[in-house]
């Protein structure tokens, strides 16, 4: 069935039984829409998906609602809106959230064509499951096992059921397994039917129109805990129905296009991608930072590559956002400049030292005060220091991995620890050098015209490495850089991360036009008839790697993961280092949003390929064809 684009909305035109899933999220929830005016995910950051079955079954004066009715699906920002029709009615489904409350709002809108009885029967199934795993894996304590003795005892003795008349509406609250709430509220005519001594797990409304007549059935949804920051009061939310209603409206409108996007196709990949970013930022009292995807926020954390790469978009707009991403990911940096993966809602540590989170902190750093000119950030307190002080801290520690050359050596027969980690690229490895000049360089623009010889110190060892990753890592028979390399192996496979020798100011022009190039016909699927999967994207590497012992886990495999699967985030930048070049970039800025469109994947994706599993949605890196169309002249970087 066709994908059309409206106003910056994806629409697909269907029949009803077909799911369209759409993920969305806000400061504490995400869920997944699933084209049917129901759920098929739910749950909220640092928790559990709250949800195993979530049905609506709907009649019209008591005939069944016919599956195989066409529909029309129209998606944007943290909206879903379903509109079909009958013999007997037109019906609209918006189903939204709002920015910071944890409810799913649903409005089933009739407009009778003869006069009707509209019902409908909501069916659900709690994931009790997910709920002891998440318990027994991240919140072992004590008093959590206390509480769910307690809470078990007091469900067997009376059950935690307690339904309210509100007036025009009624509220249905389940306390289930120790503080767990899954509440609704709706208008009436509504009553629950079944129900077990956890919880009511089956409900129905209803609505009676005369001919020409238009009702609404609202409904609100809210999963969580008590007495922390997921409790939502459902009687107050349906109260502000029509408040959240225009705040998901307002949202939308918020996700303004720049002047680049001048087709509709544009326009909706545009505020697919912002809304993207934007819905991974989360604030837990002072942790305020950018989660990176949906499946990344239990424990919820935030990551300094993936933060890298979401803040580009974020920046034209939102600088505050991207202020306090920086001042996150800093509290996450230990007294010696130790650098994790990521940096936890409590501010742990998450996987260790990496090879490139120093540098993107750096790198992240100077790209907020060169485009915002807020030079306030650098005299943040960190640790009795400054900010400042921070980024010189985890560069001058990454900088212990140096050898003779300028380059960091990674050492170690298993060393997987930057964004590649499912391949073990010892030695080294471009990428992670790139990096490193870029870091060294961002130090000696910060330090212009506050301390100029320390500017001139790391202005001279950033033309040091620079020079060095061209002689050890440039291959002039390949005509690009090679992956890496050791004293005993090189992997000379083209990899999609080394672009940012072309963005970073290391490859020449001559280089930099050489290596895209050999891009554009080893990694473009449409150009690389050997790789037989077909027109689906940019693959990652290629060709794939020669040695089955430096892969592992999803990565084992050609087409997988970081053996030649297409990262959107990196398609991307790839595009980006294109435009720069005067070359042809529109390929791998949209291929793979077209491509999965098609698939059925309506939010941007992790990553993907055509043999394999497909990575999670609502990716928030994948957002950074956003920042190309919002920086259109190819010079962000320079």
């Amino acid at each position: 069935m066709s994908v059309t684009f409206s106003d910056g909305a994806i629409v697909k035109e269907d029949l009803f039984y077909n799911r369209t899933y759409y993920d969305i999220s806000n400061n504490l929830l995400t869920a997944q829409f699933d084209g049917l005016g129901g759920l098929s995910k739910y749950s909220v950051i640092n928790k559990w998906n709250y949800l195993e079955y979530f049905f609506n079954q709907m009649s019209f004066n008591g005939k069944v609602f016919d599956l195989h009715t066409p529909k029309k699906v129209t998606m944007v920002g943290r909206r879903m809106i379903i509109e079909t029709e009958t013999e007997d009615a037109y019906l609209k489904i918006t189903q939204f959230a709002g920015d910071k409350v944890n409810a799913i709002f649903e409005e089933f809108e009739v407009t009778a064509k003869e006069d009707v009885t509209f019902e409908n029967v909501i069916n659900i199934e709690l994931d009790y499951s997910s709920y002891i795993r998440n318990l027994f894996k991240d919140r072992r304590s004590f008093k959590n096992f206390a509480r769910l003795a307690t809470g078990f005892v007091a469900t067997a003795i009376k059950g935690h059921k307690h339904n309210a008349d509100e007036g025009d509406f009624i509220t249905i609250r389940s306390r289930t397994i120790e503080d767990f709430c899954f509440d609704f509220a709706v208008s009436k005519p509504a009553r629950p039917l079944e129900a077990n001594r956890f919880c009511t797990n089956q409900l129905v409304a209803e609505l009676s129109l005369k001919k020409g007549e238009t009702g609404r059935v609202k409904i609100v949804i809210s999963g969580g805990t008590l007495k922390d920051i997921s409790y939502a009061d459902v009687k107050d939310c349906y109260l502000k129905f029509d408040y959240y209603k225009q705040e998901a409206t307002e949202y939308i409108a918020n996700l303004a296009c720049p002047d680049s996007c001048n087709t509709e196709f544009l326009k909706a990949y545009y505020k697919s991608l912002y809304n993207c970013s934007l819905s991974m930022y989360k604030e837990m009292g002072k942790f305020k930072g950018f989660l990176a995807g949906i499946v990344y926020q239990s424990p919820a954390r935030t990551y300094y590559r993936d933060g890298y790469w979401t803040i580009l978009s974020i920046l034209p707009k939102r600088p505050d956002l991207v202020r306090n991403e920086i001042i996150t990911l800093a509290t996450g940096i230990n007294k010696d400049g130790d650098c994790p993966s990521a940096v936890k809602y409590n501010f742990t540590n998450w996987w260790g030292n990496h090879y490139d989170s120093p540098s993107f902190f750096a790198i992240m750093l100077y790209d907020y005060v060169r485009t915002t000119g807020d030079h306030s950030i650098l005299s943040e307190k960190w640790r009795g220091k400054t900010i400042l002080d921070a980024a010189v801290k985890v560069v001058e520690k990454l900088a212990r991995e140096e050898d003779s050359t300028g380059l960091l050596y990674k050492g170690g027969e298993y060393n997987r620890r930057d964004w590649c980690d499912n391949v073990f690229r010892q030695g080294y490895c471009t990428y992670d050098e790139v990096l490193y000049a870029r870091a060294l360089y961002s130090l000696a623009e910060l330090y212009k015209g506050v301390d100029d010889s320390k500017s001139s110190s790391y202005n001279a060892r950033w033309l040091k490495v620079k020079d060095a990753i061209n002689k050890i890592l440039w291959e002039p028979k390949l005509g690009y850089y090679v992956n890496y390399k050791d004293k005993n192996f090189t992997e000379d496979n083209l990899s999609i991360d080394t672009v940012i020798a072309a963005l970073f100011g290391i490859a020449s022009d001559e280089q930099a036009v050489s290596m895209l190039t050999k891009m554009q016909e080893l990694l473009e699927s449409r150009n690389n008839r050997e790789q037989k999967a077909g027109d689906f994207g940019v693959l990652s590497v290629y060709p794939f790697y020669k040695d089955n012992k430096s892969v592992v886990l999803k990565s084992s495999w050609p087409f997988y993961y970081h053996n030649g699967g297409d990262w959107p985030y990196w398609s991307a930048v790839y595009a980006y280092a294109k435009l720069k070049y005067g070359m042809e970039y529109e390929y791998p800025l949209t291929r793979w949003f077209e491509y999965n469109l098609q698939k059925g994947n309506y939010t941007p994706v992790e990553f993907y390929a055509p043999l394999h599993k497909d990575g999670s949605l609502l990716q928030a890196w994948s957002s950074v064809g956003a920042f190309v169309l919002s920086y259109p002249d190819g010079k962000f970087f320079d």
